[in-house]
């Protein structure tokens, strides 16, 4: 058994044992044992971090340190940051049950009482901890270990389980009373009962469904490499073609199964798993599939072209009607693979949700993104080797370079005429591909010193190319957002508004504190207050582009604020006859077109005897702006990637042609002209502006119109940029790949034979090769560590910018309240600070917050964060230390919340004696988007200029290179050409440098060259004719011998009156004249060879030579001499000596005769063909016994011969024939088989 099966036998065991493993972990692993095994850990993780609070309540020095906070503050809140950073433990100091420091501000417990000093379990309607306690006097520590962060499903940032860098789980949740599933119970380190956790509902993620999806991953690899290997040996066995079709059907029925059983996706919550992500159709439902059909068919292309050479084209190249209409067909299925990769492609953009694909936006862009991306890669990867493949077939179908480059014309024309009357597509993308091919066609033939450079230009189209099909993907997107905009414009319900209402409607029924400020106001109430506490608790965010209107009344129906107009008969006539009801309470009223408008009547019950009836009013335009508002408040029931409150999009509304109204950045005409459609129809309007414009014809009086700015030239530059650097890394990294993949395949894994193989290839690198990657990389590299160098300080420098400017804003408006407020008490103060705030947040568009001196909050513009309990009501506690213990005017911390970050401006506002009276926190929740969009400038900048510069400098760089290494090249190709006996040509170089040195030197050796060659030539000259007259005097000497015997027999005969003498005689002189015609040819071969320089060169044709010669030996007894014209034409001239090559093909003839000499059937098969576009082949082939071994070398030898009759000059006389002409000859033997002799004549012209 060889190794090649010995392998394939192991893949084949290692598939099963993957598929069996798989099939076992999903068999055996149950939800029982899931929950069990999470349980555990849990148990684990709390016990642990039990451990971590002991050893804090234990250690006596560091709580001495707390019960003397007040003169170790600074010790204390190290001790804090320590504890909550390395060991998550959030320690809280109360005194007199009052916090006094804390470790976060995300949640500070109002109090310590009621707290045991056992472990015991807290949950709230947000988090979940257990809690320890410690007291040393009247000082009270309170430990918190979280067990459930802050969760909230419809807010992207916060949507976590139980876990983010507490415990690690995706499968349990916490579990209520009323659960009637199976549970487990957690317990302290003392055994006391904290909690039960449940098992979630769906399907668990945990190590062995990971396992399972890594088994059934390697299982697929296992198997296709089995089958690679055997299709492999296939191609070897002479079964190319089986072998290729044998994987396309393997990868075909993988794909199938795939599709079908989905057996990756079921054991993977990966997001490449995800329909909702991307999907297209029911071959491409989610991003996997479009990945593994990419990675199948980049496969699929490597092995076909593994086994080019294998693959067999002479049927086909035979049959020259065959030769051009596949040659088309080749070209074709480039461009119609190119078209298929692209469209598909263009479906990762049309038809995925919430991936971004602004390449001008690199730091916004989604890990999704990147996935596409090298999706993208991989196929224009494939597609790249395909065309190398399909110019390697048609170089086996010896097609002349004119022609092809006709064919290849011809088939990009073809297309473009196709794309332009029957697809809607851009004809310059396939231009461009048809440059590629033309660039990979004849770049290496006739630019061979330029390969880098061609291999560049071949990136930068591709580049360009998927910059082009990706702005018209991209555009495709925007007008399919485009219409879904409009869609909403004119639908009846605001669907994000509703999803809402239902909420706010619970919530504000039973608010506590919205109950408190009417029970405070009754009977008779001022409702600005409550109506500013409802509209920023509940209709900010989305819901602020709506009007907000309140109206409050009691049991009674009347009014609690007098000066209000009695509301309430309306709307209850609107609720029975105007009105359709869109949840429990909020009804949409009838509107115009353009507008929406919603009202409800929320009864909120005080006590048992009072009831406040509220009425909101709701009414906007539809493309009102949403004012902003903190991300952190997100909600994604409402699909904010559709909406234009960012400024994307502009709008108009028209009625009757005329301008109604409009919103954003384009400035639209008064009068709509030119615009004609039916109602319900959206119109794509193509005007010669920056901007992209989709129309909706809502009805035959009103017009929706909307717009968005279309790339500009950098923005293409950009992302032409990017995509360059990123193929150039994709295709690197592949040749790194393949490299390495063939060094470990020719070497032995040992680190001496490593080693030496290392030593090896690097010694093979040409000396110019050296000096051209050395100064390439030189360059490339120093502009690459510029670009990193600018960026990281541009950016630095950017925000150390940024932070000035908060500090210096901060700073100058902690200045101006203090020099505004008017010093009465404490209260008044406060109150003066909360209405200057309030001014400020609604003028100049920025939140704030204010703190008392003891650090809780006193006022903040986004009420809702602190309602919702993202963060307590208590300061950041790293702010309260810079400003209250290291007394610092301002400073700037980082906030975090679940996976949303911002910054926070903090400063102290003082009194005239420099008492802390309280801080102001300015935050800005758009920090992460201000970041952003200066890093995509700076980015696309760098991007633009050093692409740019890295592709310039890489052309100039291998110019300067090329021109470094030219005349080693020059000089390198001269001493290749050298040759003794003929004159060779010296260099020229103008300047006196290392290179001229060398040229001299060269230049001189060439004069001794040639003084030496000449007395070789004499030496030789001497020697040769030393054995030509040796041959001679043999060769006359040989019938001489017997000439003189015969004379000396007959002048005996005469002498004796011999009676037979006549007939003696007549013998005799017969054998004489013999005997001289030997001579004479003797005499006239070597006359032969000694004038054979002087040949005369003329046009010959080769057919009518070759016919002439079969002619001559055609009735030879027992041969059959056959002629094949293969080259279908009667007429091949070459040039050459006419009565030279006929000697030449009568002495191959004659010799193929005598050298079966023997057989009763002699079969001489001669063939003609062209040979490529510059030659003509023939081949003499005879069926005799061969030329033995150990001759073979000595054929075209003077005075080597296998014949009794033979001179030893006959076939020296045909190598130096064809020699004469710029041919060749050389000749295959089998013994015992015969012998073909291919003579190769360079062609002068065709004629049929």
């Amino acid at each position: 058994m060889n190794s090649g099966i010995k392998i394939r036998l192991l893949l084949l065991i290692l598939t099963l044992c993957f598929i069996g493993t798989a099939i076992t972990i999903k068999e055996s692993v149950t939800n029982k044992e899931i929950l069990d095994i999470d349980t555990k850990s849990l148990n684990d993780y709390i016990a642990q971090q039990e451990k971590k609070v002991d050893r804090i309540f234990n250690d006596s020095l560091l709580l001495k340190t707390f019960k003397n906070y007040d003169q170790y503050p600074i010790a204390v809140y190290q001790a804090f940051e320590k504890f909550k950073t390395n060991e998550k433990v959030f320690l809280f100091l109360f005194k007199d049950h009052e916090p006094k420091m804390w470790s976060t501000h995300l949640f500070v417990p109002i109090t310590d009482q009621g707290f045991p000093e056992k472990s015991n379990f807290i949950q709230d309607d947000n988090r979940s901890y257990v809690v320890r306690k410690k007291t040393i006097g009247n000082i009270s520590i309170l430990a918190y270990i979280i067990v459930k962060g802050y969760t909230n499903n419809n807010n992207p940032y916060l949507n976590s389980s139980l876990r983010r860098n507490f415990f690690d789980s995706r499968n349990i949740d916490i579990a209520s009373y009323t659960d009637t599933v199976t549970i487990k119970n957690i317990y302290s380190n003392e055994g006391s009962y904290l909690f039960s956790v449940k098992l979630k509902d769906g399907e668990h993620e945990n190590a062995y469904t990971i396992l399972q999806f890594f088994c059934w991953l390697l299982a697929w690899i296992a198997l296709l490499i089995f089958f690679n290997s055997l299709c492999l040996h296939m191609a070897k066995t002479g079964r190319a073609w089986w072998s290729a079709i044998l994987l396309l059907s393997i990868f075909s029925l993988v794909k199938f199964a795939d599709l079908k059983w989905n057996l990756l996706s079921e054991n993977a919550t990966f997001s490449i798993f995800d329909s909702r992500n991307y999907a297209y159709n029911r071959f491409f439902p989610n991003i996997w599939s479009v990945m593994s059909t990419t990675i199948l068919v980049l496969w699929l292309v490597l092995f076909i072209y593994s086994i080019r050479k294998e693959l067999n084209f002479d049927k086909i190249k035979n049959i020259r009607l065959f030769r051009i209409p596949i040659a088309i067909g080749f070209i074709l299925s480039i461009y119609l693979s190119f078209g298929l990769l692209y469209d598909i492609a263009g479906t990762l953009i049309t038809h995925s949700n919430n991936i971004y694909f602004d390449f001008t936006k690199l730091v916004d862009l989604h890990f999704l993104s990147w996935v596409d991306l090298g999706i993208v890669g991989m196929g224009i990867l494939a597609l790249s080797i395909y065309i190398d493949l399909v110019l390697f077939f048609l170089k086996k179908l010896e097609l002349k370079p004119t022609q092809l480059l006709n064919i290849q014309l011809a088939c990009v024309i073809f297309v473009i005429l196709i794309i332009s009357f029957y697809i809607e597509k851009n004809s310059l993308v396939n231009l461009l591909l048809a440059l590629i091919i033309l660039i990979k066609s004849f770049g290496e033939k006739y630019f061979d010193r330029h390969i880098l450079t061609n291999y560049i230009a071949v990136l930068i189209l591709w580049a360009i190319i998927s910059a082009i099909t990706h702005a018209r993907f991209y555009q495709e997107r925007n007008l399919i957002d485009m219409k879904i905009l409009l869609s909403n414009l004119q639908s009846e319900d605001d669907v994000n508004a509703v999803s809402l209402f239902s909420d706010i409607e619970s919530s504000l029924a039973n608010d506590q504190e919205l109950k408190h400020l009417f029970n405070i106001s009754l009977p008779y109430t001022n409702t600005e207050g409550i109506n500013d506490f409802i509209k920023k608790k509940y209709f900010s965010g989305y819901l602020s582009k709506y009007e907000f209107k309140a109206y409050y009344y009691d049991q009674n129906n009347i009014p609690l604020n007098p000066a209000s107009q009695n509301k309430i008969n309306e709307y209850r006539e609107k609720v029975i006859n105007k009105s359709i009801k869109v949840t429990q309470n909020f009804y949409r009223a009838s509107a115009e077109l353009g507008t929406h408008e919603y009202f409800s009547i929320i009864p909120v019950t005080i006590d048992q005897n009072r009831i406040v009836n509220v009425i909101i009013n709701l009414s906007n335009k539809d493309f009102s702006y949403t004012v902003p508002y903190p991300e952190i408040l997100t909600d994604m029931r409402i699909n904010n990637s559709q909406y234009y409150n960012k400024g994307d999009y502009s709008i108009a509304l028209y009625k009757g042609g005329s301008l109604i109204t409009q919103f954003g950045k384009y400035t639209y005409e008064n009068n709509l002209r030119g615009l004609k459609g039916v109602p319900g129809e959206y119109i794509q309007v193509l005007d010669r502006d920056a901007y992209l414009h989709m129309a909706y014809v809502a009805n035959k009086f009103s017009t929706y119109v909307i717009s968005k700015q279309k790339p500009s030239f950098w923005d293409y530059l950009a992302t032409t940029s990017f995509l360059f650097l990123v193929f150039f890394m994709i295709f690197m990294f592949f040749h790194f790949i393949k490299s390495f993949y063939i060094f470990l395949k020719n070497t032995k894994l040992t680190f001496r034979n490593l080693k030496y193989q290392f030593y090896k290839i690097v010694n093979k690198i040409q000396y110019s090769t050296r000096i051209q990657t050395s100064i390439i990389s030189s360059v490339i590299l120093a502009i690459l560590i510029s670009a990193v160098i600018s960026y990281i300080s541009i950016n630095k420098q950017l925000y150390n910018n940024n932070k000035a400017s908060k500090e210096r804003f901060i700073i100058e408006l902690g200045k101006r309240m203090e020099n505004m407020l008017t010093y009465t008490d404490e209260t008044s103060t406060e109150t003066q600070l909360i209405s200057m705030l309030k001014t400020l947040s609604e003028t100049i568009s920025k939140d704030f917050n204010l703190y008392s001196k003891s650090g809780r909050l006193l006022y903040s513009s986004q009420r809702r964060i602190y309602d919702l309990e993202l963060f307590s009501t208590f300061i950041n506690p790293a702010a309260l230390k810079n400003l209250s213990i290291l007394k610092k005017s301002e400073t700037i911390e980082d906030e975090r919340i679940g996976t949303f970050q911002f910054e926070t401006s903090y400063a102290t506002i003082r009194d005239k004696n420099y008492n802390t009276l309280a801080y102001i926190g300015i935050p800005n929740f758009s920090l992460q988007k201000e970041e952003n969009i200066n890093k995509n400038l700076l980015l696309n900048t760098i991007v633009n200029i050093y692409s740019l510069i890295i592709i310039g400098f890489g052309f100039y760089a291998t110019f300067v290179a090329n021109s470094v290494t030219n005349p080693l090249s020059i000089i390198s190709k001269k001493i290749s050409q050298l040759r003794l006996g003929q004159p060779n040509e010296p260099l020229f170089w103008q300047r006196n440098d290392e290179i001229g040195t060398l040229i001299k030197e060269y230049n001189l050796m060439i004069i001794k060259l040639e003084d030496y060659a000449n007395k070789i030539k004499d030496t030789e000259r001497e020697s040769t004719w030393r054995e030509m007259a040796q041959q001679i005097a043999h060769e006359i000497k040989n019938p001489l011998t017997p000439m003189k015997l015969g004379i000396q027999q007959l002048r005996r005969s005469y002498k004796d009156e011999d009676p037979k003498f006549p007939d003696r005689f007549n013998k005799f002189s017969t054998s004489f004249i013999e005997q001289i015609d030997a001579l004479t040819y003797i005499a006239s071969e070597f006359s032969h060879f000694a004038k054979f320089p002087n040949t005369v060169m003329e046009n010959i044709n080769i057919v009518e030579k070759v016919t002439k010669s079969i002619s001559l030996y055609n009735n030879t007894p027992n041969v059959s001499i056959r002629l094949i014209n293969n080259a279908d034409h009667k007429t091949l001239i070459v040039k050459a000596d006419g009565n030279e090559l006929l000697r030449t093909f009568n002495n191959l003839i004659k010799n193929a005769i005598e050298g079966g000499y023997g057989r009763k059937n002699m079969k001489i098969e001669i063939s003609i063909e062209r040979y490529s576009d510059k030659f003509v082949k023939i081949d003499i082939k005879d069926n005799g016994y061969g030329i033995p071994k150990e001759m073979q070398d000595k054929i075209f030898q003077i005075n080597f011969t296998t014949k009794s009759s033979g001179n030893g000059l006959g076939l020296v006389l045909v190598k130096k024939t064809i020699e004469a002409s710029n041919g060749q000859i050389y000749f295959e033997t089998v013994e015992g088989e015969g012998t073909t002799f291919h003579i190769l004549l360079p062609l002068q012209q065709i004629e049929s």
